[in-house]
């Protein structure tokens, strides 16, 4: 803890690096509870720096798991010590089961290797078939690099190397999906999986100015090979074959290229309760945050084709009391010689209004529109997220559209821990053009809780009820309820999509 304090003996007193510290001791998982306090010191012009912590339990049994549809979706057991031997190293084990597979895999950590800022992470995987016993792949990531620990840090670099060698499934309701083929009269009934073979890797280095307006200046290499391959499909039609192919199989690419990227945002924060987690302090980024990434691949290293990227994300915080409104953006473009073969737009608002006697109301909307598509991505929607009420990710397509309104109760305390009342009404749909949009509706009651000595994140359980009848699910029971972990939609921030590992 010592080692995360900003302010050092001997230096005028800061009360912007006590916040500061404060929130980097916040982001350590170990600690659920934190307060840096300045007192009077043994003379008029000396102070004392007080910091009052509460941690979780080091050694714990962390668990993951979305019960939907009256059956276990998934499944993640790991057990974890955040201080091993008393080193502040973090090493974990885990499972983690799906329908049809199973991974075993091994976590180890270090936030400061040799008493440094550096740090130090690695993962490894191996994924297994349930029903054949068999190896199917493994994944995992490498991260080495000093990360801007401080906005009084100039200089960061990070290595990041990342793999995954799997089958990819789409599962619907806990199932495999299937895939109908609208050329062919007959249900084609394709298994919804394919082979991907990705692997990742980048080298960044930043350069940042300014302290309570931030600019980041980065550039580096990046390094991706993305192979992707259809089960033997010569048993289905020859037309359903391939209709199941261009619409599910993403699009086999490597790239190899330099990158620049600038970002400038705002060091304000506000500290709320009751926002992402029930009863434990937060901080919130109030003001700009805005980044531009350019990226040029060239076939000549090795890429599979020449093209020009460009990445702009923005997104801005108005405080209103002791709630926030927040309204992004993201555009991406990569442009071919001879034509624009990927352009997207994301951009959406999330509300979040002040807490009164009986709680707060939260709005989220947002809307991902891919023009061109040449890299075939598509999203999926539906059961335990933003469309909860209807059966899981049951709706896939390029583009989504939703909205989302919550209603969270002040929460109340249950001996040790926090439970919240939750009400809801969603929208949404994925689809492929807005002439294929249908949209859906649901409303729903629901409970957070919240265990201090455990963790910060909300255990959610929500039940829905589907609104739009031509879609509802079947089944005996009325509605859908599912068990698992974090808030339904999380908080906004920039860049809205990450690398697709």
């Amino acid at each position: 803890m010592r080692r995360e304090v900003l302010l050092e003996p001997g230096q005028p007193y800061r009360q912007d690096l006590a916040d500061e510290t404060g929130r980097n001791l916040r982001n350590i998982p170990q600690f659920s509870l934190v307060l840096v306090l300045a007192v009077r010191g043994s003379k008029p012009d000396r102070v004392r720096l007080v910091v009052v912590t509460k941690d979780v339990w080091s050694l714990r049994l962390a668990m993951g798991f979305r019960f939907a549809s009256g059956t276990f979706e998934y499944l993640l057991i790991q057990p974890s010590e955040e201080n091993l031997f008393g080193t502040h190293h973090g090493a974990l084990v885990q499972a983690y089961i799906q329908p049809e597979t199973y991974a075993l895999g091994a976590r180890y950590s270090i936030p400061r290797v040799g008493g440094s800022r550096i740090l130090f992470k690695a993962e490894g995987n191996l994924v297994w078939n349930r029903e054949s016993g068999k190896p199917e792949g493994s994944f995992g990531s490498f991260q080495y690099g000093q990360p801007l620990y401080s906005t009084r840090a100039e200089w960061s670099y990070l290595t990041q190397i990342n793999w995954r060698y799997e089958i990819d499934r789409r599962y619907v309701g806990g199932r495999l999906a299937t895939f109908d083929a609208k050329s062919t009269e007959e249900d084609d009934a394709i298994p919804f999986r394919y082979r991907a073979d990705v692997i990742g890797g980048s080298y960044t280095l930043t350069r940042s100015f300014g302290t309570r307006t931030k600019h980041d200046f980065s550039m580096g290499v990046e390094v991706s090979r993305r192979v992707y391959r259809q089960d033997d499909l010569s048993r289905y039609a020859p037309e359903a074959a391939r209709d199941f192919v261009d619409f599910a199989v993403p699009r086999s690419d490597t790239r190899i290229g330099p990158f620049a990227q600038v970002r400038a945002y705002s060091t304000r924060f506000m500290r709320v309760l009751d926002f992402n987690t029930l009863g434990l302090q937060e901080d919130i980024r109030i003001g700009h945050d805005v980044m531009l990434r350019v990226y040029p691949v060239f076939s000549g290293i090795g890429s599979s084709r020449d093209f020009l990227g460009a990445m702009a994300s923005a997104s801005y915080t108005f405080p209103m009391g002791d709630g926030i409104t927040r309204v992004f953006a993201e555009g991406i473009v990569e442009a071919q010689p001879d034509r624009i073969a990927d352009a997207s737009l994301e951009a959406g608002a999330r509300i979040q209004t002040p807490r009164t006697g009986i709680g707060r109301l939260v709005l989220d909307a947002r809307l991902l529109r891919r023009f061109r598509n040449y890299m075939n991505r598509r999203s999926v929607l539906g059961g335990d997220t933003r469309l909860r009420g209807y059966t899981t990710l049951a709706y896939i397509g390029a583009d989504v559209l939703s909205y989302n309104l919550e209603y969270r109760a002040r929460p109340f305390q249950l001996f040790s821990f926090q439970i919240g009342p939750v009400a809801f009404l969603d929208a949404g749909d994925a689809f492929d053009g807005f002439e294929e949009m249908r949209m859906k509706h649901s409303v729903g009651v629901g409970l957070r809780l919240v265990f201090p000595q455990i963790d910060r994140s909300v255990m959610r359980l929500d039940w829905g009820f589907p609104l739009t009848r031509e879609f509802a699910p079947k089944g005996p029971f009325p509605g859908e309820f599912v068990v698992t972990f974090q808030q339904a939609f999380p908080m906004p921030q920039i860049p809205l999509r990450a690398t697709d590992f």
